[in-house]
């Protein structure tokens, strides 16, 4: 099942609490902070995933619909931060491996550590299937519109 990433940036008090949890889960944050906004993984589909396609090596793996980077067979090029669209990928000295968000599948966690550390609601995760029941409703479309104008303004 595809799953994604949503973040409400209006709703974002810059606590950093999402971030704190992913560095204390993975001991590198896989996410970044832009402006006043977390930043995450895309997700982008497997077969068109700019970090995917650039890796000499093919570390960058679709595993069940999410991509995750292999650390045994990542050579560090750093091509693949090169290549992602918003530059989350990040780099693990400690593992010498290349890494990125997965929503925390490899984990033992039913929810990601960074929306579970969120207590302003900030971050939501949905599958593919909850977004296009999401699309009919009128009321979420202009949100996420204001989103997206909200983000290109601090890009």
């Amino acid at each position: 099942m595809k799953t994604l990433m949503v973040t409400d940036p209006q709703m974002c008090t810059e606590c950093e609490a999402c971030i704190n949890a992913c560095k204390k889960q993975y001991g590198t944050s896989r996410a970044r902070k832009t402006g006043t906004i977390p930043i995450f993984c895309m997700h982008c589909h497997p077969d068109k995933a700019p970090c995917a396609r650039i890796c000499p090596t093919g570390a960058i793996e679709d595993i069940d619909g999410t991509l995750k980077v292999n650390e045994d067979n990542c050579i560090l090029c750093k091509l693949c931060l090169i290549a992602c669209p918003i530059g989350i990928i990040a780099i693990n000295n400690e593992k010498k491996s290349a890494e990125k968000c997965t929503l925390c599948l490899e984990s033992d966690n039913i929810i990601p550590a960074c929306v579970e550390a969120c207590k302003d609601n900030v971050l939501n995760v949905f599958s593919i299937e909850d977004l296009q029941d999401l699309k009919d409703d009128d009321e979420i479309v202009k949100d996420l519109e204001e989103a997206i104008k909200t983000f290109k303004k601090l890009s």
